[in-house]
Formats: structure tokens, C-alpha cells, sequence
């Protein structure tokens, strides 16, 4: 809902199918108005339903003037499957809702044991940066601040969140600028980007950290950003682009052109290797795939008989090539599990 930093409220559909975008026109809430235009919002979908919470508005009714006011206004957009979006509805919670904010996160879990969809708002910027935990209970549209244990990421804004199995993946943001990973030394005026990890177990409520925000850069890892977009796929998160922050030094921000991800779960073993047919001159071969994977190395080698004068396997000089068997083959297989080879005899030297 923001084009080229101007603020917004329009919305646009994408048919994949085609690549082809289409400017939707939903129906006015019953109070006959619309979300008013704004950005750093958050755009949860679940089931057939988009729920908008948040984001920050110009307060000011003349576009080169910028007043910001922040918002904790809550909507429901209903789709429509075939005909685009049904129409806006201003939804009635109950509770205490999140102070307003913007540039927060927002991901929808549903519980495996009772099944009731919660969505979850992280963190964000309201003058400041947050580091609260809020909870809507979509059924009952009832919001509530749950407590969790173990040790909470630090304030931040502009990060993402990504749920995959029952876990919330918080990575990077702007955290505040801290001193020997001491927080309550941090001073409000002085903010970095970040590249630390954590994830919160929705369901036993506990922090856990992947990678902590006083943590020296390491290799193979992202270096510090925000304002990035993440993405997951099965079990593996990707994250790309971002920015690394202001730099005062170089009086711009450098904007990250990288694309990363990372495996949250150990990727399952692979399975043995099936002979499905041989000839006398090849072999087909087929094993399960995995989801994960990119690429197999396959090495094949063979099984050498017993010496008869010492009780081990003979040394290869020892083999007539011509009736064993010899090869090796590695190999990096591109996204497919079933593979036909040609094997040829060679005579001994």
C-alpha cells in the first residue's frame, strides 16, 4: 500500500497463473470508509480472509507535508476464490489491543490440539522500538499480551517473522545500539541493523536463540539488515536483499542484493540406492528424493573379494579387470533421483 514513498491504500492482485497484476476495488467497510492510506503495516492471510493491522499515516491533508500517526486500527478483507476480494469489514475485538505501531510483524498459528487460529504481532516502531508480544484469538476476536519464558530478542523494527512448524523465526531489524550485549545500557537515539536469529515455540511459550544480537559476525551467515523479506518453503527459510543501515560516515544507506536460507530442521536421511534394471553394459538406479535437496553425490564402488593367501579383501592389482568390476563414479546430480549409466569393461594393465 505505498508506491515509491508515497502513502497508500490501494490494493492489487497478482495472477500468477498469467504474471499478470489487476487493481481490485473490495467494498467499503459498513461504516463506509476505507483503511486509510499508509505503509509499514502488516497483511496476515488465513483461510479466506486477509487481516490488516497497523502502519503509519500521514496525519497532515497535504501530500509534501509529512505528519506521521501510527495506527492500531484492525481490518478484515474477505476473498473471494475466481472473483478477486469481497469487501472490507472493520471487526470488533475485545481486550486490551497493541499500542499503535508500525514496521511490526504479524504471523497466524493454529494450535495442533484445540485448532484455533491466533495471530501474533511482534515488536515494531511507535516512536520507538518495541519488543512486546501480542496475541488475537481470530475466533473470538479477543487480544491478549501471553508471557513467555526464556530470553526475549531485543526492541526492533523492520525485522521479519515466519512461522514454520510451531515456531515463530524472528530474523534481523533495527535493535537498539547496546554495549557488551547489556540492554538496559542502551540509549534510545542510537540504533543498529541487526542479524540475529531467535524463534518463539508457540506452543510452550519459550524464546530460544539462534544467533544472538551481541554476537560477533561469522561466516556463512547474513551480515546485519533491515527492511528484508523473507520467505519459507517446507522447512527452509530464505531471506533476501534488506539494507544495512544509515551510515553517517558515508551519509547512505548500502542496500543488500544477497539471497540466503537456512535449514531449520536437519534434512532427513537419504535413502539406499535401488537397482532397477542392469544389462551387461548399464545399470538404472532410482532413490527417494528429498525435498531439501539441491544436488546428490552418488559414489559407487565395488566390493572386492577375499585374498586367499591372507584372509583380506585383495589389493586392486590383484583383480582381472575383465571379470570384476571396476568404477568410481562421482558425480553432482541436479534435481532428479533416477539415473541410467553406462559402464565400460577395461582389461588389465
Amino acid at each position: 500500500m505505498v508506491e515509491y514513498g508515497r502513502y497508500s491504500n490501494d490494493l492489487f492482485e497478482l495472477q500468477a497463473s498469467r504474471w499478470l497484476w489487476r487493481k481490485l476495488k473490495p467494498q467499503t467497510a459498513s461504516n463506509g470508509s476505507l483503511p486509510c492510506p499508509r505503509l509499514g503495516h502488516s497483511f496476515s492471510l488465513h483461510g479466506n480472509k486477509c487481516y490488516l493491522f497497523g502502519g503509519l499515516a500521514n496525519e497532515s491533508e497535504d501530500t509534501n507535508n509529512n505528519i506521521p500517526r501510527y495506527l492500531n486500527d484492525f481490518y478484515e478483507l474477505e476473498l473471494r476464490s475466481g472473483s478477486g476480494v469481497f469487501g472490507w469489514n472493520i471487526t470488533q475485538t475485545k481486550g486490551t489491543s497493541p499500542c499503535p505501531r508500525e514496521s511490526h510483524s504479524a504471523v497466524i498459528y493454529s494450535r495442533k490440539d484445540n485448532r484455533k487460529p491466533k495471530l501474533y504481532i511482534f515488536g515494531g516502531m511507535s516512536g520507538c522500538r518495541l519488543g512486546d508480544l501480542w496475541e488475537l484469538d481470530i475466533e473470538t476476536m479477543t487480544w491478549s499480551s501471553p508471557e513467555a519464558k526464556g530470553v526475549s530478542p531485543l526492541p526492533r523494527s523492520l525485522h521479519t517473522a515466519n512461522m514454520i512448524g510451531n515456531r515463530m523465526y524472528i530474523f534481523g531489524g533495527w535493535v537498539p545500539q547496546t554495549e557488551n550485549g547489556d540492554s538496559s545500557a542502551a540509549e534510545e537515539n542510537h540504533w543498529k541493523c541487526t542479524n540475529s536469529f531467535s524463534y518463539l515455540d508457540l506452543d510452550s511459550m519459550e524464546w530460544g536463540v539462534l544467533m544472538a544480537d551481541s554476537s560477533e559476525e561469522k561466516v556463512n551467515w547474513p551480515r546485519p539488515r533491515a527492511g528484508h523479506c523473507a520467505v519459507t518453503v517446507g522447512k527452509r527459510l530464505y531471506i533476501w536483499s534488506g539494507r544495512d543501515g544509515y551510515k553517517k560516515a558515508w551519509n547512505y544507506q548500502v542496500c543488500c542484493k544477497d539471497l540466503w536460507y537456512i535449514d531449520t530442521e536437519k534434512p532427513s536421511a537419504s535413502s539406499q540406492v535401488q537397482l532397477i534394471l542392469a544389462t551387461t553394459n548399464s545399470f538404472h538406479v532410482k532413490w527417494d528424493e528429498l525435498p531439501t535437496v539441491e544436488r546428490y553425490l552418488l559414489q559407487l564402488s565395488p566390493e572386492l573379494p577375499v585374498s586367499p593367501c591372507a584372509g583380506k579383501a585383495a589389493h586392486l592389482s590383484e583383480l582381472f579387470y575383465t571379470e570384476f568390476l571396476h568404477f568410481s563414479i562421482r558425480s553432482s546430480i541436479t534435481l532428479t533421483s533416477e539415473w541410467t549409466f553406462m559402464l565400460t569393461k577395461c582389461g588389465r594393465k
